[in-house]
Parts: C-alpha cells; sequence; structure tokens
C-alpha cells in the first residue's frame, strides 16, 4: 500500500465515525506518533506483532475499544 493509499484510509476511518472521545485519543496519538516517528525503534518481535495487528485489522478481525476495555477489567 503506498502513502497515499494509507492517508486516504486514515481520513476514511476518521470520516467514518462521530465518537468525538475516540477522535481526540486518534488526534493525540497521531500528534505523538508524528512527533516521535523518528525516534522509535522496534525490535523483530515488536514489529512482527505490529504486522500481525495490521493484518488483522484489513481482515476486520477487530474489537471494540470499548470491548477491549471491558475486557481488561
Amino acid at each position: 500500500m503506498s502513502i497515499t493509499e494509507y492517508k486516504e484510509n486514515i481520513k476514511k476511518l476518521v470520516d467514518a465515525t462521530d465518537n468525538e472521545a475516540l477522535l481526540r485519543q486518534w488526534r493525540i496519538q497521531l500528534e505523538r506518533d508524528i512527533k516521535q516517528e523518528n525516534e522509535i525503534e522496534l525490535d523483530e518481535e515488536e514489529w512482527n506483532l505490529v504486522q500481525e495487528g495490521l493484518a488483522d485489522y484489513a481482515d476486520g478481525e477487530v474489537i471494540s475499544l470499548e470491548t477491549f476495555i471491558s475486557k481488561r477489567k
């Protein structure tokens, strides 16, 4: 996937929700990520976990934030 496709997909995700709290958290996270984009180093195992997460997301194998939080309690 190209950088342009990633940007378009992110825009579609943002446009698909009206959840203000979720949008606010995404913004905070994206701002942090942009600031730290050259500072983050992942080892091979961490990188593999990121790739697995992206693959799960692409396959639609995701849960809601609410479900995730409730499982952690």
